[in-house]
Order: C-alpha cells, then structure tokens, then sequence
C-alpha cells in the first residue's frame, strides 16, 4: 500500500536517537545522521564540489526539503549522513527512498544522492573518510535495494566495494536541440525510412534547410506524428492523475516475442527469458509515486506532461518535461516516459510532441537517457545526438534473480532496467 503524502511544508529530516557515531581516530571527524540545521552547511559543500547544483540557496533548500524530509517512502529511516568537524559539516551522503519493482516483486529502494567530502577532509582523513558515509548508508539499508542513479566513477567505485554492479548502458544520455531545421528531421523521420535516409545521409542539410524554408515560409512547423486513432494533449502534473495507470499496464504486461520484434533492431540482444512474470526492473510509477514525484515538486510549474489518448480519453502513453534554468541557458528534459508495451510510434510521437514542447518553452536543447534499451533505437531514427557520461549513471545492489529463472544471467536486470532522467536524485 502506498504511504500518505505529508503537507508540502511538513519537514521530517531528524535525528533519530542513538545514530550519531563518537569521534573517529582518523582525523576526529564525525559521523551522524542529517538534520535540518544542516541544510545550509550542506548546500555550501555541495555548490563547491559538485555541478549542477542549484547556486540558488532557496531553490536548492525546497528541493532538499521535498526530495528528503518530505518523502513519503521514508518512515523513520535515516534521510543520511554527514560528516562533522565540529560545528562545520564536510561530508554528506543522502538517502532518497522510492518504491521499486523487480520483476513480480514491490520493495523499497534507497539512492546515495547528493555523495559529497570536501577537499580538506580528505586530506586529513584518507579515503576512509568518504568510505565511512557509504557504510552508514550501506548499514542502514536494511531490506531496501541500495543503489546511486547520478554515479560519477569515485561513487562507483566507492558503490562497487559493497555490491553495486553498473548499469553499462545508462552511461549514455540522448540530446536533440530544439530549432526547426531538428523538428523538421525528428517529426519527418519519425513515420517514413526514406525520409529519415534523406535527412541523415549525404545532402541531408540541403533537403533539411529546404523543408526548413518551406515551413517558415507557410509560417507553421511540421506537425507531430501522431498514431492514427491517437491524439496528443499537454497539461500539468496535477491534472494527469491517470498517469499510473499506463505504468500497471506496461508493468503487468510481458511483450510477446512478436511484440519484442515490433521493436526492431532495438530489441534484446539475447533471447528473452520465458514470460514467468513482468520482467520490470525500474522506480514502481504508481499514482501515488507520480503524485510526490511531480505534483508535489517545488518546480511544478516547470513540469509539463504530454499525454497520448484514444478517442475514449484513455491515456496509451506519457512524457514528462521539466524545463529548467541553467546560468544564461535554458534546457528541457524527459523525465518519464511510459507507453503501452509494443508501442514504439507512440514512442516517437512523444519524444516529437516533447521537442516542440521544449521549443514552446524557450528551451535550448531537449535532454534525456535512453530510458531502457529496447528502445535505443528511436533515438537514432529521430536525429538525436548521443553523448557519454564518464560513468554509468546506475548503480545497483540487487539480487541476483528475484524473479525470472535460476539460470538466469547475473546482468539480466540492466537489459529489463526501466530508467529515465527523472529517476536521477
């Protein structure tokens, strides 16, 4: 059963009794769990090692609030740890708790977020001193799945010491800009293979710069391609409530092998395993997660969700889009994508409705993961452009076969992983 959502302004960040460790030998720093008096110190340390943390003190605080103390997955768990050096904080490991679903089963899952040790401290403590965080954290895990969905290669090297094995494929992230002369390649490729040769192959910049003249000219864009039957709807958070239930019916449902070849070349590169049960390993995206996840977001009115329906208002597919602020730069990202299973055009008709979103926006760029690797292959029909993390993004200590059969493979849930940019705390 789900947890009740908290008030938007009730903070639950504590001190739980008897967490706080004595001063360590190694350097006399202490190790004890987050509180809220620590928000600041923790901001402070996390803007100067880490990028693409808010500079904006109040936005990061909100946000640090909801994703931590305001998590409804939590109960009386830890929301992390610091380090401590008197009254000056130098080290941090928080703990992000999220309902996760491996294959049959439902648990709970626990992200390393915001894993930071300032310079100094390791310095004068060694590597141990970014090592103590992680125990805490691996200690207090408990039941739930541990796992860091924003990895860099010291946090997964630091992960792997206790069990997490890389998602290889998550290294890759997916970006398109936002022009035109994009549009007209992405909506034009989407629906026909020769079109999508003419606009990759030699000549391709003259036939897109053709078709890009010809729409300014009639002083609209290239429509997006939507499904027959299908019509595309962009609304906010609070008013997709029905958004879960794509998620139960992706997440109950295992393809068939003629489904699996509806993908095309972008399907699995073993032989699937027998559908014993759905073969699901991602965040569990119920009505209840998506609600927290962005109804309740402090920037939820950044947030957008393109929604795929029939002619009977039933939602076939979603996309979630956070349009962000980055210095001077303004950047969009899919967070969630969830379709029906089997449906890759309706795939596409997202990602297409997603770009123009993002151009409506004044987005420069629209972002993304790969999302699951089955449907790698939209991307490169859509002209987006892949580029590399330094490491791969996920990081997971799961069982070895939770579900599917004893001599299943030990990677077998990187290619069933279901994991998208709005997974990464």
């Amino acid at each position: 059963m789900d947890p009740q959502i908290p008030a938007a302004d009730q903070v639950l960040i504590g001190d739980e009794p008897g967490a706080s460790a004595p001063p360590s030998p190694d350097g006399g720093l202490e190790l004890r769990t987050v509180r809220p008096a620590d928000a600041e110190a923790v901001h402070a340390l996390c803007v100067s090692r880490l990028p693409d943390v808010p500079a904006d003190k109040h936005r990061w605080l909100a946000r640090w609030n909801w994703q931590y103390g305001n998590n409804p997955y939590r109960a009386d768990r830890p929301a992390g740890w610091v380090l401590a050096e008197g009254g000056r904080i130098v080290g941090h490991l928080g703990a992000v708790y999220v309902p996760l679903r491996i294959g049959e089963q439902r648990t709970t899952g626990v992200i390393g977020a915001d894993y930071v040790v300032a310079e100094d401290a390791i310095a004068q403590g060694g590597m141990f001193a970014g090592l103590r965080l992680a125990e805490a954290f691996f200690s207090a895990a408990g039941g739930c799945v541990a796992l860091a969905t924003t990895a860099n290669e010291k946090t997964g090297a630091v992960f792997g010491r206790f069990g997490c094995r890389p998602a290889a494929w998550t290294k890759e992230f997916w970006r398109a800009p936002t022009h035109l002369w994009q549009q007209v390649r992405s909506f034009r490729g989407a629906t026909s293979r020769v079109a999508r040769y003419l606009l990759s192959g030699q000549g391709a910049s003259t036939v897109t710069r053709a078709l890009s003249w010809w729409y300014r000219r009639r002083g609209r864009g290239p429509a997006v391609p939507v499904p027959a039957g299908l019509r595309i709807e962009t609304t906010v958070p609070q008013f997709a409530g029905d958004l879960g239930w794509i998620w139960e019916g992706f997440a109950a449902h295992e393809p068939d092998r003629e489904q699996q070849r509806s993908w095309g070349r972008g399907g699995q590169s073993r032989t699937p395993l027998p559908a014993s049960g759905p073969m699901v390993v991602s965040v569990d995206r119920t009505r209840a997660y998506l609600e927290w996840r962005y109804v309740r977001h402090p920037e939820r009115e950044s947030i957008r969700v393109v929604v795929a329906r029939d002619g009977d208002g039933l939602p076939h597919g979603a996309a979630t889009v956070f349009a962000d602020q980055r210095g001077s730069r303004r950047v969009a990202f899919v967070e969630e994508l969830i379709t029906l299973p089997g449906r890759a055009n309706v795939v596409r008709a997202l990602l297409c409705a997603a770009l123009k979103l993002a151009a409506d926006l004044g987005a420069e760029y629209l972002l993304t993961t790969p999302g699951r690797p089955a449907i790698r292959h939209v991307f490169w029909e859509l002209g987006f452009e892949p580029r590399a993390r330094s490491a791969p993004a996920v990081v997971a200590r799961l069982p070895a076969h939770p579900s599917p059969r004893p001599d299943a493979p030990q990677d077998w849930w990187q290619q069933h992983l279901d994991f998208w940019h709005g997974e990464m705390f």
